[in-house]
């Protein structure tokens, strides 16, 4: 205890210290750098966050595909780092005059210095990519990959270098005075000049910031075009750049932008992040900008359904089966959510089920309830479906890599143009340059129609309808939330009972006579914070504009599970009597098999190391977000129960048989620890893990899948 108190009072002495001896004029200083500061603290600390606290949100980012990312990223990474020291310059060079601090003793600042901060601002990212992207690739192409990426910057400095002289003053002097009176108009009133011009002459620093920014304007303005997403299929797509080419972009765009900012208004005292604030919500007020997803008209009014259960019967008359159990047992499949890892397992489960239990386990799958990621699997996997009610086998792998394909980059580039615009006072732009993407999330939506089947005509929910009612495909929910008032939004083909009794929307109810594509609705439901923003419906080719004007959030905040929107199902399927009314049918179920697809491994107790500060700070939140799967797996656990008991007293005894099976994700412990990522992307290393982990849970003799397998395959004579 002794010598914690000693070292505790040592280091209080070299803060103190420290402080008291730093001249006041370096925290002016530390002020007025706050911008050029921060972003350069980011540059270092994203790698480190990357490969720590937040290595699931943000690892993958820094896991390129082939060497030409690597060599963009240094680039970028290069950039950036050089728009934090022109900043830097701005402000080391100008403060005295602009601010009448005096000058910091014993700091230079050279041209050969600046060059060397840039490459040491670049030099976390360029590693860290380096070392991660062995993921992805083999050494050979890292190192080609990070050699190019220094040439590449090596190339960009030379070309600057050489605009630079050809601007020069000394050749071009009109450029010079046009600068001086543009300026000295601007602080006419104030500080005239001061900071900007010497002896009526533009300071370098500036003259070198505003080359800089025009040759990055230059690249932003080509990748626009070059790099907008679109729905081509993977084998005509263009190479896109990697979703961290566009964080150092933007990271570039805002310390030029926000720094000469500060140093304009730092003179007269002005909060640039409050006026930019209060402009930005002039600027969504006045031109009531807002995140949509796009209606369609559909082509048919769709009827009440007032007996859902009916729709089952066209999809058990698939079955082929001699057994009378085949087409009296229904299989029920909720597919949670968490992100890309979840659209693969679903993928990856629902297609090995096919592979273990034959074609008609498929076939008597009657719904699946999905959320977030868990949607985006389900709609790879029903899009593959064909007349015969389940999809070939043959395209089991496209619907595994439609479901687990990359969609970062596709998010990067929505970010920095339309989401951006809307931020720096631009809000009208997205509808003029980007009509058909107006923001990061109908990019992701154009992403992932290029994995779809037909990626140049996208399927909708009237589509959908059409192959529910004919017994093709089962009926597919994808669960959202509306955030206006919490109720879940089941964006499905058909329209489900008692909505005000249970508290739910489904989308026909909300949305009469409109349509959605399939790709919109996986989104809704998959609206990952921040990742994809929270939007609501915008009818723009039909006569309303705005009609139920709600806001749709990722379904995982009702449920992350997908498993109330089944039960109600299974409520309303086991209250219907078997009838035959013309061509309208019930079926007779005897049995139901209810499967809930984790991605992540069950949740067990274990050691954990941090404690102290840690705890009592982000603890509650760490809480918050660890008690979300363990809640979720008892109340399923619990409502299955209660499930059997209430059939088993309402038939005397029980007439359908109910069993649960929850098929939770698992990894070979053996490999190292395996951190399932959040992100939209998923590395060659972290598909395999998925498959493996499959081999492993359908291997297992005492396992889940195992006890599936018997019970399908023996006991109910299903083969």
């Amino acid at each position: 205890m002794v010598q914690k108190i000693i070292l505790w009072l040592g280091l209080v002495g070299v803060v103190v210290t420290a402080w008291l001896r730093l001249p006041s004029a370096a925290w002016q200083y530390v002020f007025f750098l706050r911008i050029p500061l921060l972003m350069g603290a980011l540059l270092f600390l994203l790698p480190f966050l990357a490969t720590t606290a937040l290595k699931s949100m943000l690892k993958n980012l820094f896991v390129l595909r082939n060497a030409r990312q690597i060599a963009l990223t240094i680039l970028g990474a290069t950039v950036a780092g050089m728009a934090v020291t022109f900043v830097v310059g701005i402000i080391l060079g100008g403060a005295p005059a602009r601010f009448g601090v005096p000058e910091l003793p014993g700091v230079f600042y050279s041209k050969v210095l600046q060059y060397l901060l840039a490459i040491g601002l670049a030099l976390p990212t360029s590693l860290t990519v380096f070392q991660l992207s062995q993921e992805e690739m083999d050494n050979n192409n890292r190192k080609f990959g990070f050699f190019l990426g220094l040439l590449f910057g090596v190339i960009f400095l030379f070309l600057f270098k050489l605009i630079r002289n050809f601007l020069s003053v000394d050749k071009f002097p009109v450029i010079n005075e046009g600068l001086v009176k543009a300026i000295s108009f601007l602080t006419q009133n104030s500080s005239k000049g001061l900071g900007y011009v010497n002896n009526g002459i533009l300071k370098d620093t500036h003259f070198d910031a505003l080359v800089f920014f025009l040759a990055l304007f230059a690249i932003y303005v080509i990748a626009f075009k070059r790099f907008m997403p679109n729905s081509l299929p993977p084998d005509k797509k263009r190479q896109e750049p990697p979703a961290l080419l566009y964080v150092m972009l933007l990271i570039s765009v805002s310390v030029l932008l926000l720094g000469s900012l500060t140093f304009f208004f730092d003179y007269s005292r002005i909060s640039v992040l409050f006026f930019w604030v209060v402009i930005a919500i002039a600027c969504y007020r006045l031109f009531k900008v807002d995140h949509y997803f796009t209606l369609k008209d559909a082509p048919e009014q769709l009827e009440e359904q007032k007996n859902l259960t009916a729709l089952l019967q066209k999809r058990l008359d698939k079955q082929d089966l001699e057994e009378p159990l085949a087409k009296q047992t229904v299989v029920v499949v909720c597919a949670s959510g968490g992100g890309i890892q979840a659209a693969g397992w679903t993928a990856q489960v629902l297609t090995g089920l096919q592979e273990e239990l034959g074609e008609s386990f498929t076939k008597a799958i009657g719904l699946i309830s999905s959320v977030s990621g868990g949607s985006v699997g389900a709609m790879y996997y029903l899009d593959r479906f064909t007349d015969k009610g389940f999809p070939p086998a043959s395209e089991s792998e496209e619907i595994f890599e439609g479901a687990t394909a990359n969609s970062l980059d596709a998010v990067g580039w929505g970010l920095v143009y339309p989401d951006l615009w809307r931020v720096i006072f631009l809000p009208f732009l997205p509808d003029i340059l980007t009509p058909k993407i107006r923001d990061r999330g109908i990019a992701i939506e154009k992403d992932w129609q290029g994995h779809m089947k037909t990626p140049e005509s996208p399927k909708t929910l009237a589509d959908w309808r059409a192959e529910v009612k004919e017994g093709n495909i089962p009926l597919p929910v994808l669960n959202a939330t509306l955030v206006n008032n919490g109720l879940r939004l089941l964006v499905t083909p058909a329209k489900f009972p008692n909505p005000d009794k249970k508290k739910f929307f489904d989308f026909n109810s909300l949305y009469p006579g409109k349509d959605i594509d399939v790709v919109t609705g996986a989104r809704l439901s998959a609206t990952f914070p921040y990742i994809s923003p929270i939007c609501r419906a915008d009818d723009r080719n039909g006569k309303v504009r705005n009609i139920a004007n709600y806001h749709v959030a990722d379904g995982g905040y009702f449920d992350n599970s997908g498993f109330v929107t089944a039960l109600e199902w299974l409520e309303e399927l086991l209250r219907e009597k078997p009838t035959q009314k013309g061509e309208e049918t019930t079926p007779e179920i005897k049995r139901i098999l209810i499967l809930q697809i984790n991605p992540f491994p069950e949740s067990k107790p274990k050691k954990e190391k941090e404690g102290g500060l840690f705890m009592a700070t982000i603890g509650p939140l760490i809480g918050l977000f660890k008690v979300r799967g363990p809640i979720l797996t008892s109340r399923n656990l619990t409502e299955v129960e209660l499930l059997q008991e209430w059939e088993n007293a309402r038939q005397n005894g029980g007439k359908v048989e109910i069993e649960y099976f929850p098929i939770f994700f698992s990894f070979d412990s053996e490999e190292g620890e395996y951190e399932p990522p959040l992100s939209w992307k998923l590395t060659k290393k972290e598909k395999n893990a998925i498959r493996k982990g499959w081999n492993k849970i359908v291997t297992d003799k005492e396992g889940t899948i195992e006890k599936l397998k018997n019970l399908w395959l023996d006991k109910w004579n299903m083969k």
